[in-house]
């Protein structure tokens, strides 16, 4: 896990690639919570996992969707959308956010730290032609002032000893204040009624223990399915890591719709999965490929071997099925393809009870081989094939 983490940290884009069943959807997910949690706090079971990845979906850190060939701009970006008015029952339109400008959106929310910041600006700004009355916690009134560098200058109203002078307020104190730390804060009284005045005149909410590095994350499904030029526009540089927003050479366009700017944020990452098997649609192409690091999900027999829910004796029968299956796709393989990149993945072995593994054979394993045929992924007779699946229907008797 800890090297897809750093390939998708390094690249922000990632696509998953293999056959069906192993376990690209899954792989996402977890993908997902460690980016945002952290690798060192992934949850243990797969229950649990899920249970904190749909917290996070629910909290709009994780946004899901499937490519199809029929998704476009106007879905993903942004589009026109009619709308029929309840009292006049005419039509209009509105422009409607896709998934991806309304996560991109969400990506670059401000923390409370930025809502702090940017008061602290209007302050110096208002300080600087004016002097701003504050109170303190115990409605004594002193006067504000600034004259550049880091700290605001504070003068008590009611203090004849101190007329005259004037006591500095340090910006960085009242951002230690905000956060909740008051320890070692100069002139703390004034540091406090100043930060009152942030929050009461501009608005500032309370700290919440945020971070400018909040990742948000899009999972993409099937993304090959997907039309992309059609899908991402003139976006799809955007993506690039470099382009984000904040970076050296960050790039933004106006959106054709709402006629905004738009980028994408750096804390944004983008995780798709692409099924190799799928040979019914087209490739990936250089476009996307550039923008993509891609790693590739193998079938795994160890994950047969190491699962515990199978009944007694079912185990050595999915690892021996496993086998037979394995051996057949690299005997009968097209010559151009890569037997790893199409082996039915592991997914399809984790049956409870030898009835389950018979119907997963049956109605899933067989119907897939069946169709590596047709896009002709197996070259071998149709007569041959189904001696082959007789075979490994009494492997399970």
């Amino acid at each position: 896990m800890e090297s897809i983490i750093k390939l998708v940290e390094a690249n922000k884009n990632l696509i998953l690639t293999g056959a069906p069943g192993t376990g690209k959807t899954y792989k996402t997910a977890e993908i997902a919570v460690a980016l945002i949690d952290g690798s060192n706090k992934l949850p243990s079971s797969r229950i649990d996992l899920m249970k904190r990845y749909k917290e996070l979906i629910n909290a709009n850190q994780i946004a899901f969707t499937t490519f199809h060939q029929s998704l476009d701009y106007e879905e993903f970006v942004e589009g026109l959308k009619p709308e029929i008015d309840g009292n006049t029952k005419e039509i209009t339109y509105q422009i409607k956010n896709g998934i991806f400008k309304a996560i991109c959106e969400r990506a670059k929310e401000k923390t409370s730290m930025d809502s702090l910041n940017d008061a602290i600006e209007k302050l110096k700004e208002e300080c600087s032609e004016n002097i701003i009355k504050v109170k303190t916690k115990s409605k004594t009134e002193f006067s504000v002032t600034y004259r550049g560098g880091k700290t605001f200058r504070v003068r008590s109203d009611n203090s004849e000893a101190e007329e005259g002078r004037d006591f500095p307020a340090n910006i960085d104190a009242i951002k230690k204040m905000y956060q909740g730390n008051e320890a070692d804060i100069y002139n703390i009284t004034y540091v406090w009624g100043i930060l009152q005045h942030l929050k009461e005149q501009y608005n500032v909410k309370d700290y919440i223990a945020d971070s400018t590095d909040k990742k948000y994350i899009l999972i993409i499904d099937e993304i090959n399915r997907g039309n992309i030029s059609k899908i991402f526009g003139e976006l799809i540089t955007l993506l690039e890591k470099d382009k984000r927003i904040g970076e050296e050479n960050e790039i933004t366009v106006t959106l054709p719709y709402s006629q905004e700017t738009f980028g994408v944020p750096s804390n944004l990452f983008i995780i798709g999965t692409m099924n190799t098997a799928d040979r019914s649609i087209g490739h990936i192409d250089y476009a996307i490929r550039r923008r993509f690091a891609f790693f590739s999900l193998k079938s795994d027999k160890n994950v047969i071997s190491s699962y515990d829910k199978y009944d007694k004796g079912v185990k050595e029968k999915a690892e021996s099925l496993f086998d037979k299956i394995k051996d057949f796709i690299s005997n009968n393989i097209n010559p151009d393809l890569n037997a790893d990149d199409l082996m039915i993945g592991h997914s399809y072995f984790l049956c409870k009870s030898a009835d389950d593994l018979k119907m997963r054979l049956e109605f899933e394993i067989i119907p897939l081989i069946e169709e590596y045929e047709k896009d002709g992924i197996i070259m071998l007779e149709k007569s041959a094939m189904k001696e082959e699946f007789e075979k490994w229907k009494n492997l399970l008797s």
